[in-house]
């Protein structure tokens, strides 16, 4: 059974889910508040990885947005 964990980053959601892919235990997917959505198959090698993962790229999104 796949064990998914939400949190929510600067009103992106963030949903981690264990699932082994290849040399990472967990994949995320983030949303934006407008629906815009992402998936990354191989987030991390544990969890609390993943979740820094997933902000390290909403803020990224948040800076290239800002740029446009």
């Amino acid at each position: 059974m796949k064990t998914t964990i939400s949190d929510i980053y600067k009103g992106w959601t963030i949903s981690v889910t264990a699932v082994d892919n290849q040399c990472s235990h967990f994949s995320f997917d983030i949303t934006s508040p407008s629906g815009y959505s992402q998936h990354v198959p191989m987030g991390g090698i544990n969890e609390q990885r993943a979740v820094e993962r997933a902000r390290e790229m909403i803020d990224m999104e948040i800076a290239m947005a800002e740029e446009e």
